[in-house]
């Protein structure tokens, strides 16, 4: 089960995704970079551990980790939260070489999120980009905005928090025209 957490930057966010964690699951697992706060929040219970990943460490590979360690049979029991998707694209994305090897980062981490045996909860940010933003700041914003639509469509449950307050996105049924009757 996917659930994504998305909105800008202070806007409650990880607050919102524990507290949203500890009534779907009994134990979790909080994946954060570590760098966008250098305080781990305080966990739902005893029952969740945190990892903090500096650089160097991939959250595909960490995902991957975690879902072939685990007991298939207690998936519906455990939850993963990663926090935040931004943080973790914005480190490869500076460390890899060219835009090739991006892509294939980034299909490597949907493969891992996706394929996930349990309830992961991703929190994600909302990208605006600034008035001059320079080549790189642009193809980073396009790279997560298309991440987060590749997300949502594959999310169980979408929350979209606006000063604090969450939004439960897929349960207000928007419609596009051309999507049909």
């Amino acid at each position: 089960m996917l659930i994504t957490v998305t909105g800008g930057i202070g806007s409650g966010k990880t607050r919102f995704a524990l507290k949203y964690a500890a009534q779907l699951s009994r134990e979790g697992v909080y994946l954060s970079t570590g760098d966008h706060d250098p305080v781990i929040p305080e966990l739902p219970s005893a029952h969740y551990r945190a990892i903090q990943a500096g650089n160097g460490l991939k959250l595909a590979e960490l995902v991957t980790q975690i879902n072939r360690e685990s007991n298939l049979f207690l998936a519906d029991q455990r939850i993963i939260i990663v926090d935040s998707l931004t943080s973790w694209m914005a480190a490869g994305f500076r460390a890899a070489e060219d835009l090739d090897q991006q892509r294939l980062e980034t299909q490597h981490l949907f493969e891992a999120l996706l394929s996930y045996q349990g309830k992961i909860l991703v929190i994600t940010n909302e990208m605006h980009g600034s008035l001059y933003p320079s080549e790189e700041e642009r193809i980073f914003a396009a790279r997560m905005a298309s991440v987060n639509r590749i997300l949502q469509s594959h999310a169980e449950q979408m929350y979209m928090l606006v000063s604090g307050l969450a939004i439960d996105l897929k349960a207000q049924q928007v419609r596009f025209e051309d999507e049909g009757t």
